[in-house]
């Protein structure tokens, strides 16, 4: 590709879709095919000898000086730095240069590949406009959430203390020796410190879900094993009360975050144990194992009941914060306890899903990335 090339190689590199180019240490064409001079719009006799910067913009010229040209000498070697080519006419061609050095010093010789540089379709720039809205869409639903938070966050503090004074006074009033309360009074009393407990529970709840919501510190890294152990320990009081009877199947070698992981584990726990039919001795089952994609290896925990279940279209429905789907009186709760594990898990990179059918059971099962 220089001019000690016969005329046949010439013509083999001048058939080349790829336009060619080399230049030597002082900064002069010592050679070039025909898609390179087309790309120029100028002839052999303009180009050769000619200095490479002058086929360059002057952006693209200065970057070859002070970038290109001191990798070159100090590497070797340059992979698809892009660069504008100029033409006779005017016009800028983006183009990808991938070259090479040869020798060294006044015998370097410079060896450039030039393509020209992909062109952004108007379906690329619509598609980065998408994505650049999307961004801007889920910065603006990350601080609504935060504030929402911090808004959930403070009425739950502000209405404790008056919920506990309700509770308190309420509790006093009906065992005081002092009062007189007429049976169904006593029966007003007692709804009401019901319903003050009720209360709390949300409150308690509805906190914890802020707290959820808020970027908080990774728990200690834990075997899922022993992740397990544990929570089956401290919820083992539960577990003989409900007679109830839990399998543990084969678990994946994975270290975990042992707080987050722990509180899902506990809330799914607690939800197979509070909807089991009567009549019918509960059986958890619990197991895990990997999935295997492309991307990144990822592992998944399943809790399995046979209690009431749910109807299939309300799965999605089950992760809302306060929904219930069951009598409160027969099942206590506030109503929080999947809402604030579907957080956890999106926290840790992964989700909570559910499946069931009325009277036949449900499964959640947690996916998270290793």
């Amino acid at each position: 590709m220089n001019r000690a090339l016969d005329r046949p190689a010439e013509d083999v590199l001048d058939t080349l879709p790829c336009a060619l180019l080399c230049f030597d240490g002082s900064g002069r064409v010592c050679g070039s095919n025909a898609r390179l001079l087309a790309l120029v719009g100028r002839n052999r006799r303009q180009v050769m000898g000619s200095r490479v910067d002058t086929l360059l913009t002057a952006g693209s010229a200065m970057f070859l000086r002070t970038y290109v040209l001191p990798l070159l000498m100090g590497h070797g070697q340059a992979d698809e730095i892009a660069l504008d080519l100029q033409h006779v006419d005017g016009s800028e061609l983006p183009v990808l240069i991938s070259a090479r050095r040869e020798g060294l010093g006044a015998d370097a010789v410079v060896h450039c590949a030039i393509l020209p540089a992909p062109r952004r379709t108007d379906h690329e720039r619509d598609l980065q406009r998408a994505r650049r809205e999307a961004e801007h869409a889920r910065s603006h639903l990350e601080r609504v959430n935060a504030d929402l938070d911090r808004f959930a966050a403070s009425a739950a503090h502000d209405l404790s203390e008056p919920t506990r004074k309700v509770r308190a006074f309420g509790d006093r009033l009906l065992h005081s020796q002092r009062s007189q309360l007429h049976p169904s009074d006593r029966d007003y009393v007692a709804r009401m410190l019901a319903a003050a407990e009720r209360m709390q529970g949300m409150i308690d709840g509805l906190m914890q879900l802020a707290r959820t919501g808020k970027a908080r510190e990774d728990g200690p890294r834990r075997p899922l094993a022993e992740v397990v152990r544990q929570v089956l320990a401290d919820f083992d009081r539960h577990i003989t009360a409900a007679a109830a009877e839990v399998v543990v199947g084969e678990l994946p070698d994975v270290e975990v975050d042992a707080t987050a992981v722990g509180q899902v584990l506990q809330n799914l726990l607690s939800n197979a144990i509070k909807y089991r039919r009567e009549g019918v001795v509960p059986q958890l089952h619990i197991e895990a194992g990997w999935l295997n994609p492309a991307d990144a290896p990822t592992w998944w925990l399943r809790v399995r009941d046979n209690g009431t279940g749910f109807a299939p279209e309300h799965a999605c429905r089950l992760f809302e914060p306060f929904l219930r789907l069951h009598d409160k009186h027969k099942y206590p709760g506030a109503g929080l306890g999947l809402a604030t594990s579907q957080r956890l898990a999106q926290g840790l990179g992964g989700c909570l899903r559910a499946e069931g059918r009325p009277n036949e059971g449900a499964t959640f099962t947690l996916t998270l990335p290793a």
